[in-house]
This record gives C-alpha cells, sequence and structure tokens, in this order.
C-alpha cells in the first residue's frame, strides 16, 4: 500500500511540474503516466525498476521553490 500512494503522489508532482514548466509539459506529463501505471501495477507485482526515494525529495523541492527547468528559464 506505501508503494501505491508514494507513486500517486510522484505521479501529482509530476503533473504540477507539468503547469509549472509548460516547455516541459509533454515530458512531465509522461512521468505522471508512468508513475500512476505503476500505481495502478503494485497490486499486480509489476512495480518496475526501483527509483531513489531523493527524486521525490528533488521534485518537491522544486515545486516548493517554484522553479523551472534551468534550459527553459534561459531561453526566455
Amino acid at each position: 500500500m506505501t508503494a501505491r500512494v508514494e507513486f500517486a503522489s510522484r505521479a501529482a508532482l509530476c503533473r504540477q511540474l507539468a503547469i509549472l514548466e509548460p516547455a516541459n509539459r509533454a515530458i512531465w506529463t509522461a512521468e505522471a503516466e508512468y508513475w500512476l501505471r505503476l500505481s495502478d501495477g503494485v497490486d499486480h507485482g509489476e512495480t518496475g525498476t526501483p527509483v531513489p526515494l531523493g527524486t521525490l525529495a528533488a521534485l518537491r523541492a522544486r515545486i516548493a521553490r517554484g522553479l523551472s527547468n534551468p534550459a527553459s528559464a534561459g531561453l526566455a
């Protein structure tokens, strides 16, 4: 159950980043779909590749700071 909640949380964070970073919306939306599929597959033993917990912390930090992709920020 914990894995399902964590994967769903990662999907939600990716959706928030898609809103914050319009230039990378397709990438973040794809990531959100990936995490959502993983959260659905947990019950079936299809957890996929483990991802470091630091990834989730980094996503939360970016959202908290409201940062966009540094590469896309330099283009503006």
